[in-house]
């Protein structure tokens, strides 16, 4: 077999090449090759740029669900935001309502929060809830607005704020059963204690008058000296608040004293190993006046994330025996 090469130009020779047995099978072997690259890259070739396409899809499948997923958790956590918001008012409007002796039969039945209308995870049924919880904050609020009409001195007289500056105390002890701190045995603690700095302003937390002023006797009172220097207010027939450990008293018995008003100053008197201020709450009860947990007259600031219904609240109080509360019969 002879291969030969013309020139473009005419100026130049034809140039031949010979090829004998074995270069005529080289040269055929050669061509198969190049025959079988060129249909191996027909298949090939579409194959490839179909993954690549599909690479790039799944990539922006994937980019577009994580977008989708960090989404859904940020309308998770706004839901979820306004659902204990709700929460809060809700606990608000309940607490106004135990302090101004609302009968659970009358109270929107949605502030429970055992009903768990927001306790969904599903965000459209979750909407769904907030706007119920809505309707029954308004019917709340309305209801109250409507007690206020009917005794307009009520709301002065309701204990509401915190009895010491949130700014400089620390909650010490809550309302409930614990294990005392003297004895070692289970007791009851019948209010909240504040510790503060020595010398801090005691504050009364509503209207009142000052019915007992300084240290109560042990015979008469098997807990309450404990709490050294006393000051108790009764604030009408709702409510009666008592404020103990004080280094001094600043009102005398019969005095009218107003909402933020001084009464004294924190101390360490009775069985207080620092400063702090005991502060107790207390309702009447079939007749008898009894503890209760001092956070449902604090409005003004948040000390647990506890959510009580009407009824929890009203439910609650302190077990027996009950102390007679000095200056009230």
């Amino acid at each position: 077999m002879e291969l030969q090469y013309h020139p473009a130009s005419g100026r130049r020779t034809v140039s031949a090449v010979s090829l004998g047995p074995r270069g005529e099978k080289l040269l055929i072997l050669l061509a198969a090759l190049a025959t079988l690259l060129s249909i191996s890259l027909w298949w090939t070739t579409p194959a490839v740029i179909v993954r690549t396409a599909r690479e790039e899809h799944f990539s922006a499948a994937t980019r577009e669900l994580a977008a989708a997923r960090v989404a859904n958790r940020e309308l998770k956590r706004r839901t979820a935001s306004f659902g204990e918001r709700e929460l809060a008012w809700g606990d608000e409007l309940s607490k106004i309502a135990f302090l101004y002796g609302v009968s659970p039969s009358r109270w929107p039945r949605l502030l429970d929060p055992a009903r768990g209308v927001l306790a969904i995870e599903d965000a459209p049924r979750l909407a769904e809830g907030l706007q119920a919880y809505l309707r029954g904050l308004e019917r709340g609020r309305a209801l109250l607005a409507e007690v206020e009409a009917q005794s307009p001195d009520l709301p002065a007289r309701t204990p509401s704020i915190m009895p010491i500056s949130a700014a400089i105390s620390e909650p010490a002890a809550f309302f409930g059963p614990r294990l005392s701190p003297w004895t070692g045995q289970e007791e009851f603690f019948c209010g909240l204690d504040l510790a503060a700095p020595e010398g801090a302003a005691v504050l009364a937390p509503a209207d009142g008058r000052v019915v007992f002023t300084g240290r109560a006797r042990r015979e008469a009172a098997s807990r309450l000296w404990q709490f050294g220097t006393l000051v108790v207010i009764v604030h009408g027939p709702e409510a009666a608040t008592l404020f103990g450990h004080l280094s001094r008293i600043e009102v005398r018995r019969g005095d009218r004293v107003r909402r933020g008003q001084r009464l004294g100053a924190v101390g360490r008197t009775g069985w207080a190993v620092s400063p702090r201020l005991h502060y107790e709450l207390w309702k009447p009860q079939e007749g008898v006046w009894r503890p209760t947990d001092p956070l449902f007259a604090i409005l003004d600031r948040r000390l647990d994330g506890r959510h009580r219904s009407l009824e929890q609240m009203l439910a609650t109080s302190a077990p027996e025996p009950i102390d007679r509360l000095p200056g009230v019969r």
